[in-house]
């Protein structure tokens, strides 16, 4: 049975073909103004998360600055309040890295957030696979920062085991991607931190730029359309259903409404956040008439145990 990446990568491959064959990366030249503190006090770290990878990271990342001394508030992006986010002297933004770029519904937060005026910022993504175009996804929730007048201080990804649900969950990247986060993966973590603020405390911006390689091209298709048009059913089972509201408040669009055991197809930005986060296994979704099953329900089955960072087991973030 063809998988559901195999398929669009299938469907893609002329447009890809038009993209340029060797990566180049182009950083902007943009000179910046200096920094709001050489000192920050109060950081803000916030997360978009459907499995809980990026929140991991964004938990350490978190401890890591309450460690050298930081006020620090870790926070749900949907969840936070956008209009105090100029209170803050270093904000920290994570995402993953979900149909090679940022999620659409991360992009739309951000541009609508108040200005943050010369206030030091990062980004970091999660990603599940070598090929997830993380460089240009973190790029992109950069800008939207500077947009806002955020100076870019830090940038980095880091891959974990891959989330993106499919009928048999063992493509090669799954497979390959099964021991990650380990322990190297937390050292790229406290690595990122320690030069983010080694970088604020010599008043020194990082260029941001895309890097322009064939995945890139891949982006601009209609990714999340083509994968909707492959999910031949998507719905809610009744019978398991234990109203828990945990899909309602994980899907970023409120597509979903257990109650009438609907989800809007229009709203439905494809990211599987009610499949991989239901505790009750009550999100029925089939793709090209294959039933899928969550990320839980995959590291129950193969026996696997997420690494945790040492860190999180005293901090109290």
């Amino acid at each position: 049975m063809e998988t559901r990446r195999s398929f669009i990568k299938k469907s893609v491959i002329i447009s890809a073909a038009l993209c340029l064959p060797v990566a180049v990366t182009r950083e902007s030249q943009a000179a910046y103004p200096d920094l709001k503190t050489r000192n920050p006090k109060k950081a803000l770290v916030l997360w978009y998360s459907q499995t809980g990878q990026t929140r991991r990271y964004a938990r350490l990342i978190g401890c890591i600055l309450q460690g050298r001394g930081l006020v620090v508030d870790v926070r749900d992006m949907q969840e936070f309040d956008k209009s105090g986010m100029a209170n803050y002297d270093l904000i920290v933004v994570g995402t993953p890295t979900f149909y090679y770029d940022t999620p659409a519904n991360v992009a739309d937060w951000l541009k609508t957030i108040p200005a943050i005026p010369v206030t030091p910022v990062a980004a970091f993504v999660s990603f599940g696979g070598p090929e997830g175009n993380q460089h240009n996804a973190s790029t992109h929730v950069l800008k939207l920062l500077v947009e806002k007048g955020g100076i870019p201080v830090g940038r980095d990804a880091f891959r974990n085991i891959p989330s993106y649900p499919t009928p048999k969950w063992n493509n090669p990247q799954q497979i390959s991607g099964q021991h990650l986060p380990d322990a190297a993966t937390y050292d790229q973590v406290r690595r990122f931190a320690a030069t983010f603020m080694e970088k604020i405390a010599r008043n020194e911006p990082i260029f941001v730029g895309y890097e322009m390689a064939l995945r890139e091209g891949l982006r601009v298709l209609p990714l999340v359309w083509l994968n909707k048009k492959a999910i031949s059913k998507h719905t809610v089972d009744a019978a398991r259903c234990i109203g828990c509201q945990t899909c309602v408040r994980k899907c970023p669009t409120k597509a979903i409404n257990p109650s009438r055991q609907t989800v809007d197809r229009e709203k439905c930005l494809a990211c599987f956040g009610c499949l991989n986060n239901c505790p009750a296994s009550a999100v029925v979704m089939e793709y090209r008439g294959e039933r899928l099953y969550g990320f839980p329900e995959y590291l129950r089955r193969n026996k696997i145990v997420i690494l945790e960072p040492p860190e999180l087991k005293t901090c109290s973030l």
